[in-house]
């Protein structure tokens, strides 16, 4: 789905393939689709989802899976690697440009997603050229491996990152497509002190986003200030920007503010703003008693292009946010608090 994101570095999240086999203890997105998968063995057994091959853990949806009680399950089979095909017209149907994080629900690029799946995406993002698209992999050498048969995209708004927790996992900045095309790490969630200078025979990479462990496991890791201020000190040094993402835990190793910068071609969209009713001119209240006041909109649509429907009452819930119908609504039309 194209959901607005609540991350730091991306306006939104689009999931057209969720599941990793991977299986981080620490991993938020499978927490997610353990808590809204309903009865996995139940939904396995509906014609609504299908298995790659009789003996695949690979899974296609055609269309929204719904239970019996016609409420839509977002991960019928769980964190199991599926396609959920019906979202790839999604970017396409977003005119307003925008930073979209592919995959944030799974790893695209785990050995186990067939090719034609990220071809799939990688064709669903070419059809909305308009986005800057982000995918993030602890799987950077399935980059490598679509680079030698020509399959990997070199669009200047496509961004190709890994992610790396552990000095260990260091060695996954070589994997990533070489310049001129664009590259990132995601350095989330921070476990242990990370030199990135031990990397620095590989290309230089674009952009660097440091995130601590967060939620409520026993025996998190907390970031220290000191972890924190290598990071910072080798990008300053080599000049990549660095976003630090806002987090109670990495507030507390580092207290406020906390950098945020981003490299040319990221550049978030502000937020739209939605109309309250009871401060905009248009809205007129009649007075009923002990019912308390009834909110209408006056007749004036009609000067502003829009169909002359008449005043329309605006339901309660509606007048602090504007209902749904309403055009300055749709437009984001600012106005003074």
């Amino acid at each position: 789905m194209m959901n607005k994101s609540k991350i730091d570095w991306t306006d939104f999240t689009w999931n057209p393939v969720t599941g990793c086999p991977r299986g981080c203890y620490y991993c938020y997105a499978a927490k997610q689709a353990r808590r809204f998968c309903g009865d996995i063995r139940l939904n396995k057994s509906s014609p609504q989802i299908t298995r790659t091959a009789p003996d695949a853990k690979t899974y296609i949806l055609e269309q929204p899976f719904r239970n019996d009680a016609g409420r839509v399950i977002p991960f019928p089979a769980g964190f199991a690697l599926t396609l959920h095909r019906y979202r790839l017209p999604m970017p396409a149907q977003k005119k307003k440009p925008a930073n979209i994080f592919v995959c944030s629900m799974g790893d695209l690029f785990a050995p186990q997603i067939p090719t034609r799946w990220i071809v799939d995406v990688f064709d669903a993002c070419a059809a909305a050229p308009w986005h800057t698209y982000l995918f993030l992999t602890k799987y950077p050498e399935r980059y490598r491996e679509l680079e030698q048969v020509a399959l990997l995209p070199h669009a200047e708004n496509f961004w190709y990152g890994t992610t790396i927790t552990r000095q260990a996992d260091t060695y996954r900045l070589a994997d990533l497509p070489a310049p001129p095309l664009h590259r990132f790490a995601s350095v989330e969630p921070l476990l242990e002190a990370v030199n990135m200078a031990e990397a620095s025979d590989t290309p230089p990479i674009d952009w660097l986003i440091v995130g601590a462990e967060t939620g409520n496991q026993k025996g998190k890791h907390a970031p220290s200030r000191a972890w924190l201020e290598a990071l910072q000190t080798w990008a300053n040094t080599n000049g990549v920007p660095v976003l630090f993402k806002e987090s109670a835990e990495l507030y507390e190793a580092w207290g406020s503010p906390i950098p945020q910068q981003f490299p040319e071609g990221i550049t978030l969209n502000e937020p739209d703003v939605i109309p309250h009713c009871d401060a905009c001119e248009l809205c007129y209240t009649v007075d009923q008693g002990k019912r308390g006041k009834a909110y209408f909109c006056v007749n004036a649509w009609a000067d502003e292009g829009q169909p002359d429907r008449g005043d329309r009452h605006i339901p309660g819930r509606y007048t602090r946010t504007s209902p749904p119908w309403c055009p300055r609504r749709k437009e984001g039309w600012d106005h003074e608090d």
